[in-house]
């Protein structure tokens, strides 16, 4: 979120990730107190997928027998 300049939002899913990537950066700046923070959390964990886990290599070797 450093330099936006020629940068457009047109779609809604853009707008979302938009908002998201402030919301995390308010955070790391200390912006929220303990309970916005918490309610934020709630709602970014609504909005954005959870990273899928790598697989480790366990599970390739399960894959492989």
């Amino acid at each position: 979120m450093a330099d936006n300049q020629g940068q457009q939002v047109t779609t809604v899913s853009q707008a979302v990730s938009v908002l998201a990537q402030g919301v995390v950066v308010a955070q790391k700046r200390g912006a929220y107190n303990l309970d916005e923070a918490a309610l934020l959390s709630q709602a970014m964990k609504l909005i954005v997928p959870p990273a899928e886990p790598e697989p480790t290599q366990e599970v390739e070797e399960e894959k492989s027998e």
